[in-house]
């Protein structure tokens, strides 16, 4: 069994991860772990979890908790004691003190004269780390010195690295890492000695003496002090090139250098002190400080040209987004074109509220002790901008800086970055989006690719895979950037496999930041910032599949219970984002990496009572929609499902996985209308003949509802035998239960079938038992669909009046209770009743009316046939061509849905195909037809609307 907290709390057990609860197990567990071996009591466990005011209940929950914990852990490894707990382990069973056993042998091997021993020992235990220490627990007051110990530990550990890799010769990548040392931490002197000789080593005598200078003004100006004795020694040595230099230890090697700490902390500076005032930098050196990667900047034209356009407006602009989005990247080439001097501030190494005002006087070129008034002083009038970078660890602090600061000069203007706003007024917030998949992602991955595997040309297959990669990876530019780098040693195909089975993947580039070599490094500081009610949601919202509502979200990852406060936290902390604002219900999501990386803090008993309560939603969702697709709301429920289409297919799939297949075939049902309109054929049909394979013992009622909705869809995709036999089978088990509706229902599709096969009596008799089930069902949208349908017999029959009056009876029930499907189908088959009768005009009209309604809805089959029948009447009326055009666009985008009105329509289609092409020559069809498959739906609607020319949308 090992612990792990160099990271998310875990305990795993043969490298399989045991389940330990929530949040407040965790922080129990690390409270034993931190005084393993030795009894707590339960106060202090209490005080741990809880903090300073438990609530009444504490001590019982505490129970709860521990007994949980016992039984994953072993009561011998969690024992009870009259004092407290006590957790009994091996040391080497932690990975803290696996940590610190290999980092006192890595520095013991350097002190004996073996790198190679040190080394390998360094980088095990550099590669416990998966992300902070104590992660679950970073705000408990009982982690605070643990957490700052074990950092500095850590920084000791990638130092004692960088000191091997020198002694080995191994001078490219020293380089490389005490760069990524001193890029996060500046200050440490050991860390830019040991940069500086790597460089000195390295031939690069000027870079190794600039690294110097650079430490030394960030100490001047920052603290008012001078460098140590050993890094000014150190200069000196490189500046007479020294011979030593090249074979002498690196600095701070075990035997001149405690391994406990840096060689030189510089103080935050005596309490009193005068500040030094140093004159404001000239435009020159004030650019000077902005860095840029090296490596070329993509795309990002419309956002680089709108946030100038937002700073010309507007004093602050906060750059949003979650770790990785390119943020950072995006507001340096922002600052890169502009023409006015720029002054950045670096903030993710400051953790100190209270440096803020000297951290920002710095950048404006005065001594650290400087206040905001010196730097009003200093700035005066002038037109000056300043980059606030990785703000949203000091987001509060930030805030009342900020303010001042742009209430003092009226020249400044502000850009900030950061996961979260900074929530000062005026302030103008820009969320950077995803890089688009199938361009600006696809080019960054080929720039990256390029740059480690330059013999690489990427063919059209091949590019295909790249696109999969970045739709993968949601577009996020470190995602893509890490990927690429995986070019390396892999193919595309070989890592969108690795992708397909986990998004944590990690970097190579020694030159990047440590958050942001991995995704999860990336995504662990946004984490941290989370409060434990945010972290829980953040968990729990990773069950949907895609984007939800606010409803949604409090059905099922706040178990009824009011989550706007915690989602609100996760928006503004960019880790969950908002659905363009025009929608009348705001919907929200996670990016896939997001949602992975939640998905992981959640244990498995909390991952499947989360799936059970989402198939729970879904079923209640299709159930209401199946109903309200029947209604004036008809559209709203059409879009719903739409947005919900991942979460309802998730939904199914795990209703068929975990063994259950009834609420499976229950919510297949319910989306069968849906399905039915929305084109979705195959995708229906396959879920249908799953769930009800899957449930041969199911209620007669649910599975006659169940083969009624395959039938409907296999018809529509004219499959005629199979709906017929699915449907007869529906008859047969709704005939034995004591519900009119499944029944009506199913009689309805048998008429069709027998009609349809030539059978009129048997048919008429279908039909006429349709409706007489719907009126005793009382079920008026079941009613208006049966005597559409009689009326459709009717006319089969050649009864043409009957047939009338009927679907105007049809056409009554539905405009009555807003079934505007049933309307609209009702207004269909007038159109072929008055095509029978030779009233051409009036055929045209009422398919007319037909399409529009069915466009209304948004709906693609009906729409189809109804256009497909206008194509007809368009023929019948004179306008052959633009009907070849219809018949066109009828081929067109059935095809591309899957959906052709020939095959579901065998009956008429002939009759309204050739009303068409007898008028025209093969040739003039052929052109005409072409036209029309070119043809989107938007295209189709500006045709109708020029062909009818009254101003109204067909």
């Amino acid at each position: 069994m090992e612990f792990r907290v160099l990271g998310p709390t875990e305990v795993t057990d043969g490298g399989r991860s045991l389940a330990i609860g929530g949040p407040k197990p965790r922080a129990a567990l690390a409270a034993l772990l931190l005084e393993a071996n030795r009894i707590i009591s339960v106060e202090g466990l209490v005080d741990a979890v809880w903090g300073e005011q438990p609530p009444p209940s504490a001590v019982n929950a505490l129970q709860t908790y521990v007994s949980r914990l016992r039984r994953v852990l072993g009561a011998e490894t969690l024992c009870r004691h009259p004092a407290g707990y006590r957790l009994v382990v091996e040391p080497d069973m932690i990975d803290a003190r696996r940590f610190e056993r290999l980092l006192a042998e890595g520095r013991a091997a350097l002190a004996a004269g073996d790198p190679s021993a040190g080394h390998r020992a360094a980088e095990e235990a550099l590669a416990l780390w998966r992300g902070p220490a104590l992660l679950d627990v970073t705000d408990a007051p009982f982690a605070q010195a643990e957490i700052a110990r074990l950092g500095e530990l850590r920084l000791v550990a990638a130092e004692t690295r960088v000191e091997a890799m020198l002694a080995l010769g191994d001078v490219t990548g020293g380089v490389a890492a005490a760069r990524a040392l001193v890029a996060d931490h500046p200050l440490r002197e050991r860390g830019v000695a040991h940069l500086m000789l790597a460089l000195y080593r390295d031939g690069r005598q000027s870079e190794a003496l600039a690294t110097y200078h650079e430490a030394r003004r960030l100490l001047v100006d920052g603290f008012g002090l001078d460098p140590g004795d050993e890094l000014a020694a150190l200069a000196q040595a490189i500046l007479r090139q020294d011979p030593e230099l090249l074979t002498a230890p690196p600095p701070g090697t075990p035997g001149t250098v405690p391994p406990t700490g840096p060689a030189t902390s510089p103080p935050a500076g005596p309490a009193g002190a005068s500040p030094t005032p140093a004159s404001l930098p000239s435009r020159g050196s004030a650019r000077s400080r902005l860095v840029v990667p090296l490596d070329r900047f993509v795309g990002r034209n419309r956002e680089l040209a709108e946030i100038r356009r937002q700073l010309a407006a507007y004093r602050l602009v906060t750059l949003t987004g979650p770790g990785g989005s390119g943020k950072t990247r995006l507001a340096r080439e922002v600052c890169r074109r502009l023409a006015q001097p720029v002054h950045v501030v670096e903030l993710a190494g400051l953790h100190d509220a209270n440096l803020l005002e000297a951290t920002v006087a710095q950048a404006f070129g005065l001594a650290v002790l400087s206040d905001l008034d010196a730097v009003a002083a200093t700035v005066g009038d002038a037109e000056v901008l300043l980059l606030l970078d990785n703000c949203e660890h000091l987001a509060g602090a930030l805030a009342d800086v900020v303010l001042r600061l742009l209430t003092d000069l009226p020249g400044l203007r502000v850009l900030a970055t950061s996961q979260r706003p900074l929530g000062v007024g005026g302030e103008r917030r820009f969320p950077v989006p995803p890089l688009p998949v199938d361009t600006m992602a696809v080019e960054l991955f080929l720039d990256r690719a390029g740059a480690v595997a330059p013999d690489w040309r990427c063919g059209p297959e091949e590019h295909d895979v790249v696109i999969r990669i970045c739709a993968r990876l949601d577009g996020l530019p470190l995602a893509v950037e890490l990927a690429a780098a995986q070019m390396a040693v892999l193919s595309p195909a070989q890592i969108l496999d690795r992708l397909g089975r986990s998004l944590a993947i990690t970097g190579t580039r020694r030159d990047l930041p440590d958050r942001h070599r991995s995704l999860d490094r990336a995504i662990d500081n946004s984490y941290r910032l989370l409060d434990s009610t945010q972290r829980d949601l953040f968990a729990r919202l990773s069950v949907f599949a895609d984007t939800f509502d606010l409803d949604a979200a409090e059905a099922v990852a706040g178990a009824g219970e009011d989550v706007l406060v915690p989602l609100t936290g996760l928006i503004t902390g960019s880790l969950v984002s908002t659905t363009p604002a025009t929608a009348a219900t705001r919907r929200y999501r996670m990016l896939a990496i997001l949602r992975e990386y939640a998905g992981r803090l959640l244990g498995p008993v909390d991952r499947e009572r989360l799936r059970h309560r989402h198939l729970d939603w879904a079923l209640g969702l299709a159930r209401a929609a199946d109903q309200g697709l029947r209604g004036p709301d008809a559209l709203r429920w059409y879009r719903t499902l739409g947005a919900e289409q991942a979460n309802t297919r998730a939904a199914l799939a795990f209703a068929l996985a975990a063994g259950q297949p009834l609420a499976g075939m229950r919510l297949a049902t319910d989306l069968s209308w849906y399905w039915y309109h929305r084109g979705h054929l195959r995708e229906g049909v396959r879920w249908l003949r799953d769930t009800i394979d899957a449930t041969p013992g199911a209620p007669p009622v649910d599975r006659a509802r169940a083969l009624t909705a395959l039938a409907s869809l296999l018809y529509l995709a004219g499959r005629l035998e199979e709906s017929g036999t699915a449907n007869r089978a529906a008859l047969d088990l709704a005939l034995t239960a004591d519900d009119p509706a499944p029944v009506a229902r199913a009689y309805i599709y048998e008429a069709y079938y027998l009609a349809m096969r030539g059978r009129a009596a048997e048919a008429a008799a279908a039909g006429e038992n349709g409706v007489r089930y719907a009126r005793r069902s009382g079920v008026d949208w079941l009613l208006s669909e049966a005597l559409s349908t009689n009326g459709y017999l009717a006319r089969a029959r050649g009864d043409l009046g009957t047939a009338a009056s009927t679907l105007d009876e049809a056409i009554r029930v539905g405009t009555r209770i807003g079934y505007r499907w049933s309307v609209s189908s009702s207004h269909w088959f007038r159109a072929k009743v008055a095509a029978d009768a030779g009233a051409a005009d009036a055929a045209y009209r009422a398919a007319l009316a037909a399409v529009r309604g069915l466009d209304d809805l948004e709906d693609v089959t009906g729409w189809l046939a109804a256009l497909h029948l206008l194509a007809g009447t368009l023929g019948m009326t004179g306008r052959a061509t633009d009907g070849a055009v219809l018949l066109g666009a009828v081929a067109g985008i059935g095809g591309r849905a899957g959906y052709s009105p020939e095959l579901m329509d065998p009956y008429d289609s002939p009759r309204e195909i050739a009303a068409v092409t007898s008028p025209l020559s093969k040739t003039t069809y052929a052109r005409a037809r072409e036209v029309g498959l070119t043809m989107d739906r938007e295209a189709v609607r500006a045709f109708l609307h020029r062909l009818t020319g009254d101003g109204s949308s067909a």
